[in-house]
């Protein structure tokens, strides 16, 4: 249905262009694959739920490329709070997001019940909590949670957002 290149655009494409996070980049993909149900990234069992080694690594290409720009934010009094890393931002150029929006619109043509699923899928992605879109993968996903070492915290997410275990 989609390669990795398409897949990758159509998500920028209806992430508005811009993503922030690489656990919420990867969580997307993830969730888009399933939705589509197709071959691409191969996804592990990793620290945070379900990642993709090839996924980093095709994002590196197309920084390299000149499609998709990679940097970290600034740290602030936030982060420390909280005792978190800043965040990388995934930035597409232009070209990707045109691509997207290119591969989107065949994909409506061709399949318009899979383009409003996975339309859906990116939008609420991208809007949500990071801890709420994790404890909705650990809840529906629980194969990709083997090697995870947040269990405890995201059991506290799904009580929290009313997730079954």
């Amino acid at each position: 249905m989609l390669n990795n290149d398409e897949l990758i655009s159509v998500i920028f494409y209806l992430a508005g262009g811009r993503i922030r996070g690489s656990t919420r980049l990867q969580k997307i993909v993830f969730l888009v694959k399933r939705v589509l149900d197709i071959e691409g990234f191969r996804f592990e069992p990793w620290k945070y739920g379900p990642w993709s080694y090839e996924l980093e690594e095709f994002l590196k290409e197309l920084e390299v490329r000149g499609m998709l720009k990679i940097h970290v934010e600034n740290p602030d009094l936030t982060y420390e709070f909280f005792g978190e890393s800043p965040a990388k931002i995934y930035e597409a150029a232009q070209d990707l997001i045109r691509r997207g929006e290119e591969v989107f619109k065949e994909l409506v043509r061709s399949d318009p019940v899979k383009a409003m699923y996975v339309k859906k899928v990116v939008r609420a992605a991208v809007s949500v909590s990071l801890s709420y879109l994790v404890a909705y993968i650990y809840s529906n996903y629980p194969e990709m949670t083997m090697k995870s070492t947040i269990h405890e915290k995201v059991k506290k997410w799904r009580e929290t957002y009313g997730l079954r275990a």
